[in-house]
């Protein structure tokens, strides 16, 4: 429920002795941690008692610790005492704990050491080691105020007279939830039956005065009357409201029993009006909670993130997807919005330029960043909120990354097909031309022997056409004017046979090539020979990047549904502003060559399914890590 399981053991262990005191060994029982979880996990304070696994959120659990003040049993498993890879006892969680350790679950808890969470944590542990229970007030570090109750766990020390104290165990409640509804019941009730009393007696108290009045002024003959009178004011007393006093006679007697009737009629009347009202309200109540949840389902489950805002900038609602996008793990409390934003100044400084809160007007903008290595790009709106007499305004917050990433490709796909058509007619027709140029060149070399300067010339002429005639080829490779055959392979041995190639050529560059490929490596569809020719360009290139020798590290992996091959160098490195335009046509940095390598490794990588992403910084190398899907761009065999 909450992570990985803890796989810990808890050992319980004594001294045994002989009569004289010697010691003969000791005995060692280990209870599993899983066990040791039955005595806490399924315990709540709330009506219903027990729980398969208490929420931590609620503050409704039970946990232990040891006489040290370790946790040993937490809903948080992460909270529990532990030791790390290296058998090292792991530091508690203390103010000083570093943020990301805390928020991957690496910190255990101890109540000694929790004082600045809450000054009562070592309070309760301290009374516990004294064997003293007894109940607190504290606060966890989800925020939660509880009410906490303590006891020692006792055990028969063998060294010691008496008993000792293992540990304590408690038991918390959060107070809101454990008070709050007790209290506005009571109070309601409270209210209600001092206000009922309050007329009941009143009215009482009136009519026993008219009664005692009128009994002193009326002879005995109307004691009948009078006594059917009280009778009725004890019924209306015992809240029948709807009971009627029947007096034939017209004298004063009379009169006050017609007076009470109806009085008694128009209770009966308030009463039932009262209980239409009551009705109607609840019917109106729950169709603003059906309303108010419509909105709040609407509010939760659309994908882009929305903040709500008062005239004066501050953040009074947001919804899940906008915690999610903006990473915010507390959002109950109102903050202003620059608070909110604070990881994120590159969207603040956007919002400065938005217009003031009392033009009406709607603004967007898109923004881009970078996080982490990666480049993020968002899309900010305002929008006026229709609330009388507030200038207040809707923010909504769009991560637009995959989609512009996605445009921008579809973008460059679009600008390499155009250009692969423009690469090939243009290789078409300068192949020919070229190819007669140059049996007219040869043959033109032939006849001048005798004129050695001349025929240099012309040798130089010959090197230049077949270097044309190079680009022209390059061309039509990229141009994809070959078929890509998709068959079952061992892209294990693709790149043994490529590094096979350059072995020799590292060694005499004075490269050092480190090979780590995992064993056993999926098959998947692939034109094994184009898959050779882009890596034979990534390596070839890495070892352009160290003139003066280096670390060349190649590595396969598989992860997840994925092949993953990295090629890293310790070369001179890429500046970032040209990293966007490696894998570009014709871009080339090396002052020679024709550019199209690292475009025609994309294509190959691209037609197999795959992608290719870099990282590099200069003067510390470049990484290139290429993705398989194994599951393939097509089926097997499929030709494209």
């Amino acid at each position: 429920v909450e992570g990985a399981r803890y796989e810990g053991v808890l050992r319980f262990a004594t001294p045994v002795r002989a009569a004289d005191g010697t010691l003969m060994g000791v005995a060692v029982i280990s209870l599993d941690h899983r066990h040791l979880m039955e005595f806490t996990q399924h315990i709540t304070p709330t009506d219903e008692r027990y729980v398969v696994f208490p929420s931590y959120q609620s503050g409704n659990y039970a946990f232990m610790f040891d006489h040290e003040g370790w946790i040993i049993t937490h809903p948080k498993y992460w909270d529990i005492r532990g030791l790390d890879r290296e058998g090292r006892l792991v530091p508690p969680y203390s103010a000083d704990s570093p943020p990301e350790a805390v928020k991957r679950g690496l910190i255990p808890y101890n109540l000694l050491h929790a004082g600045f969470v809450h000054p009562n944590y070592p309070v309760v542990a301290r009374n516990v080691l004294k064997g003293e229970i007894g109940v607190v007030d504290v606060t966890n570090v989800g925020g939660s105020r509880k009410i906490m109750a303590y006891s020692p766990i006792f055990y028969n020390g063998s060294n010691r007279a008496g008993k000792a104290v293992f540990g304590g165990i408690t038991i918390g409640a959060d107070v809101k939830n454990f008070h709050q509804p007790a209290l506005t019941t009571s109070a309601v009730i409270r209210q209600e039956v001092t206000t009922f009393m309050q007329q009941t007696w009143l009215l009482i108290l009136v009519t026993v005065i008219v009664i005692c009045l009128s009994a002193y002024r009326l002879s005995h003959s109307i004691t009948s009357p009078l006594l059917r009178l009280i009778d009725g004011t004890k019924e209306m007393a015992r809240g029948n409201l709807a009971t009627m006093v029947k007096v034939d006679t017209g004298d004063e007697v009379g009169e006050l029993a017609d007076s009470f009737n109806a009085m008694a009629r128009e209770l009966d009347h308030r009463r039932a009006r009262l209980m239409r009202s009551l009705e109607a309200l609840r019917r109106s109540r729950r169709e603003i909670m059906r309303e108010r949840n419509f909105k709040a389902t609407i509010f939760e489950n659309v994908e882009t993130g929305i903040l709500t805002l008062d005239q004066n900038a501050r953040v009074t609602s947001i919804n899940g997807p906008a915690c999610a996008i903006l990473n915010i793990s507390d959002a109950s409390e109102q903050k202003p919005l620059g608070e909110v934003l604070a990881a994120w100044p590159e969207l603040t400084e956007a919002l400065d330029g938005a217009p003031a809160p009392e033009n009406s007007k709607r603004w967007s903008q898109y923004v881009r960043m970078e996080r982490l290595g990666k480049a993020l790009t968002f899309r900010l709106a305002l929008l006026p909120l229709d609330v009388p007499k507030n200038w207040g305004r809707i923010l909504t917050v769009e991560e637009l990354t995959e989609r512009v990433n996605m445009r921008e490709q579809m973008a460059r796909m679009e600008r390499l097909v155009s250009l692969g058509r423009l690469s090939a007619g243009l290789a078409h027709e300068i192949r020919n031309p070229l190819t007669g140029i140059s049996i007219l060149l040869d043959e033109m070399h032939d006849r001048l022997l005798d004129r050695r300067a001349d025929q240099e010339l012309l040798q130089r002429a010959l090197q230049e056409i077949e270097r044309l005639e190079g680009l022209v080829t390059e061309l039509l490779s990229f141009a994809g004017t070959s078929r890509l055959v998709l068959r079952e392979g061992d892209l294990e041995s693709v790149l043994n046979d490529i590094l096979l190639l350059i072995q020799k050529q590292c060694e005499r560059c004075g490269v050092h090539l480190v090979k780590e490929l995992e064993q056993g490596l999926p098959a998947f569809g692939m034109d094994a020979a184009k898959l050779k020719q882009a890596f034979f360009n990534l390596l070839t290139n890495a070892m352009d990047a160290m003139p003066e020798g280096g670390t060349l590290s190649v590595t396969a992996r598989t992860e997840a549904d994925q092949v993953i091959v990295a090629i890293q160098d310790s070369g001179e490195g890429i500046p970032a502003e040209r990293i966007p335009l490696i894998f570009e046509p014709f871009y080339t940095s090396k002052g020679e060559g024709t550019g199209l390598g690292l475009a025609i490794t994309h294509n190959i990588i691209s037609d197999h399914g795959g992608r290719i992403e870099v990282k590099s910084r200069p003067a510390e190398g470049t990484l290139f890590t290429v993705y398989f899907p194994l599951s393939g761009p097509d089926s097997l065999g499929a030709v494209r």
